[in-house]
Order: structure tokens, then C-alpha cells, then sequence
């Protein structure tokens, strides 16, 4: 049987077939190469199936020898550029809020510690300011008492006649303060009456104070009582006038001590024990 292939010099032999080949646009190849670029760069680790097909056609063109369109390249270099500009972006934006929240609290620890301070100060002035008010009440009570306590002589222009110890074979539990009748008879202490009237024991018009240590004063033979039982009375009150009444030899005031209610000692000593010179 004949041969019916034929063989010339003229007509190149049939090379193998490939396959089927592929015709794609320039500009799909273009974009198609700049896509599997893009998605290459980013390094995602799962492709979608577009980006999948995308991908296997950008290999087929890489591997039919072709080249991606200058300006496609130049947009996907750009594209890259501008993701790490954006990464950069992010981290300064990062150092930045982490830069103002550190600022931001350093500037609330400045602020509390001043208001701290201020807070302090002011407690300090409020405190010092009580305190300055409680010794200045402090200080008034105490002058106030010692007003209260002090001890004053009960007549003012007498002369001492018969004084404290035995007379007439007896004893003479005082000391006389020679006055005018009138003469003004005052208290030689805070304390409270109690007695104020005529005494039947020959001291005449007579009144009797418990002091605020506890020691009582006989004042006799006034003309005329000014106080009551029970009444309280301050140093140097007027509280009767001198005259003669009851035992009396004269007008003068009969002026009996009896520490805490006891006997009766010395006026003269018992007083110049407390600042008061008769």
C-alpha cells in the first residue's frame, strides 16, 4: 500500500502538538499579571476562587514567556507602596495614641497630686484655723476663771481695829474693818449665799458666802443687806453696807474665814495667802 504521507524539502515537518493554546488579550494579561503580583505580595494565606483563577492565569502567562504591561506594573509598585505607607501610618498612629495616653495620664497624676496638695493645704488652714480658735476659747475660759477666782478685799477705806485672837477673855474668831456706816461691803469671791439676814448670836445684819473653793466668809453688824440665799455672787460685788448692828461697839465690818466651813483662822494671813493685803 502507498505511502500517503509525503516528504518535501519544501514543507517543514509537523512539530508535536502542545495542546490547546490560549489567545488572551494583552490588557487582561496586563491586568491578570499586576493582579497575581498584588496577590502574591500581600501574602494572603487563603485565596478566593477569583483570585485563585487569576492566579493560575497569570502563571500561564509567566510560563508562555510574556510581559506584563509597563503601566499596570508601575499602579501594582504604587499600590505596594502605599500598603506599607499604611502600615507605617498605623504604627505611628499607634506610638502617637500610645505617646498621648501616657501624656494624658501623667498629666491626670500632675493634676491630682496638685489637687492633693491643694486639698492638703486647705485642711492644714481649716485645721490651724480651729485650733487657733479653740486656745483662743481655751484661753478666754481661763481668763474668765481666773476672774472668777480671784480674791479682793471687802472694803475700801477702813482701818483695822480689833483683830484675829483673844480679847476680853475671849476669842475673836476675826478681824475688824473700822468704816463709816454706808460703807459698801463687797464679796471676796465668786461663790453663793447662804445666809443673808439679822443673826440672833449678836452679829447684827449678817451674811455668809460659800466661795468656789470651798471656804465661806462672814461679813456682820451691816446696816443693810443687798443679797438672798441661793444668790450667786461675783468678786467685788456689792452685797450689803457697813454699819453697827447686833454686838457692836462701832461701826465697822466683822470679817470671818472659814476654810471649807471649818473653824475660823487668821483673815489677814489667810488673805495675803491669796494676794489680798488687808
Amino acid at each position: 500500500m502507498p505511502n500517503a504521507s509525503y516528504v518535501g524539502r519544501h514543507r517543514p515537518a509537523a512539530k508535536p502538538s502542545r495542546g490547546r493554546r490560549f489567545v488572551v488579550p494583552v490588557a487582561l494579561l496586563s491586568s491578570t499579571v499586576t493582579a497575581g503580583l498584588v496577590i502574591r505580595d500581600a501574602g494572603a494565606s487563603e485565596l478566593s476562587p477569583e483570585a485563585a483563577a487569576m492566579k493560575n492565569v497569570s502563571n500561564s502567562v509567566a510560563g508562555l514567556g510574556l510581559t506584563a504591561d509597563p503601566d499596570a506594573l508601575a499602579a501594582a509598585t504604587a499600590n505596594r507602596a502605599g500598603a506599607r505607607s499604611s502600615r507605617d501610618m498605623a504604627r505611628d498612629a499607634k506610638n502617637l495614641i500610645v505617646d498621648a495616653t501616657a501624656s494624658a495620664s501623667s498629666a491626670a497624676a500632675q493634676a491630682q497630686a496638685a489637687a492633693d496638695k491643694a486639698a492638703a493645704a486647705q485642711a492644714a488652714a481649716v485645721k490651724a484655723k480651729a485650733e487657733a480658735a479653740a486656745k483662743a476659747k481655751r484661753e478666754a475660759a481661763e481668763r474668765a476663771l481666773a476672774r472668777a477666782h480671784r480674791w479682793v478685799s471687802p472694803v475700801s477705806g477702813y482701818t483695822l481695829t480689833s483683830g484675829f485672837g483673844w480679847r476680853w477673855g475671849k476669842m475673836h474668831p476675826a478681824q475688824d474693818l473700822a468704816c463709816p456706816v454706808g460703807t459698801s461691803v463687797r464679796a471676796l469671791s465668786s461663790g453663793t449665799v447662804i445666809f443673808a439676814g439679822w443673826s440672833n448670836e449678836g452679829y447684827g445684819n449678817f451674811v455668809k458666802i460659800r466661795h468656789w473653793d470651798g471656804t465661806v466668809s462672814w461679813m456682820a453688824h451691816n446696816s443693810r443687806l443687798l443679797v438672798s440665799v441661793g444668790e450667786e455672787v461675783a468678786p467685788g460685788q456689792l452685797v450689803a453696807y457697813s454699819g453697827s448692828t447686833g454686838n457692836s461697839t462701832g461701826p465697822h465690818v466683822h470679817l470671818e474665814i472659814h476654810p471649807d466651813d471649818g473653824a475660823a483662822v487668821a483673815p489677814r494671813t489667810w488673805l495675803a495667802d491669796h494676794g489680798v493685803n488687808l
